[in-house]
């Protein structure tokens, strides 16, 4: 929504707010969530209400693809049907910024070292298709003697006690039981054996955009996530590779909330992604840039006067100051001055005869 300006309301102000700078991080070892207390308030007049909104952020893109509790374990099953046992794996993945091909190498280095051991006589390689954009998860004999048990392996995307689980780095789809048959109980073993991820793979599918919230707005954004407004002041998208600097400059395209609020006096900031899950710039800070402008109210407020006001209502009106304004076909005013018009008719004299 857009918002035409007052050369009489207050100027506007710019906050340049830098993580260094913070009075208080809120989350233990992160630059991203802190509290910042202003030496001086910004007292917004009665009569008007402040537009908050992004004038610019600088951001180092330094938090990783593959997090911590977010998308790192990968529980892998290999059942051996012929003899009725089962074997679970749970692959922790270290924390990184991955590509495709690093990515695929570590699930492929883990499965071959601690899971495909000589007794099932195949090994894993996983290729990625350049054109379709998926995983090719190959199961390839080894040069020993043909197996005699029937195996599976199988990616246990649907097991409820592992939520954090690469399932769309890997191209598949949540809560899926993805599995691939080995070997049968005759030894009559394929030399290959394929499976191709259901989706297309994205590396990078646990965060596309850096979401800026903050304490000073709480009901201008929509977040579907939660299905209701939040305290998103903006979403800046990820234009750059991992280790460069994100820069965001929303010139006329930003998005100004108009707020309720009497002063500004500290200020919380919280870097998430598109989930509400707080980014870790692993020690780094960034910079961004708050504008504060300010328009006349709308509509009229009732402003509580007390014992002050002479009219014996309690309360006293102000209404947006433009040029020429006509306030005959004002509804609240009239209403108003009804009401002056019957107490004074009320509270006149009788003339004595």
């Amino acid at each position: 929504m857009s918002y035409q300006l007052q050369a009489n309301a207050m100027s506007s102000k710019i906050l340049y707010i830098d993580s260094r700078d913070a009075d208080t991080y809120l989350q233990s070892n992160l630059t991203s969530y802190f509290n910042y207390v202003l030496n001086e308030n910004i007292e917004v007049p009665l009569n008007q209400r402040a537009l908050i909104s992004l004038n610019s952020a600088t951001i180092p893109y330094s938090f990783y693809n593959i997090r911590s509790g977010i998308n790192d374990s990968l529980k892998i099953q290999l059942e051996n049907t012929t003899q009725a046992t089962t074997d679970d794996f749970t692959l922790t993945i270290t924390e990184g910024n991955y590509d495709v091909y690093s990515f695929s190498n570590v699930i492929e280095d883990y499965i071959n070292t601690n899971i495909l051991t000589l007794s099932t006589n195949v090994r894993i390689i996983i290729d990625y298709n350049r054109d379709r954009q998926k995983f090719e998860y190959n199961l390839s004999k080894r040069d020993d003697a043909n197996p005699n048990d029937r195996y599976f392996l199988k990616f246990r995307f649907d097991d409820t006690t592992i939520t954090q689980t690469p399932h769309i780095e890997m191209g598949f789809i949540e809560g899926s039981l993805i599995s691939m048959l080995i070997a049968d109980t005759s030894g009559g073993f394929s030399s290959t054996s394929q499976l191709v991820s259901t989706n297309v793979v994205d590396i990078n599918g646990s965060i596309h955009g850096v979401y800026i919230r903050t304490n000073l707005v709480n009901n201008g954004t929509l977040d579907t996530q939660s299905g209701s407004f939040s305290n998103i002041l903006s979403r800046i998208p990820i234009n750059v590779n991992s280790g460069g600097i994100i820069f965001a400059t929303p010139n006329n395209a930003t998005h100004k909330s108009l707020v309720d609020i009497r002063t500004i006096n500290s200020i919380t900031i919280r870097l998430t992604d598109e989930r509400n899950r707080i980014l870790d710039l692993n020690g780094l800070h960034f910079q961004i840039a708050i504008s504060v402008d300010f328009i006349y109210s709308k509509k009229p407020k009732n402003i509580p006067m007390g014992g002050l006001s002479q009219q014996g209502f309690g309360s006293s009106f102000h209404h947006e100051e433009t040029n020429n304004i006509d306030l005959r076909n004002d509804e609240e005013f009239k209403k108003v001055s009804k009401q002056l018009q019957n107490t004074k008719i009320k509270n006149k004299p009788k003339n004595k005869k």
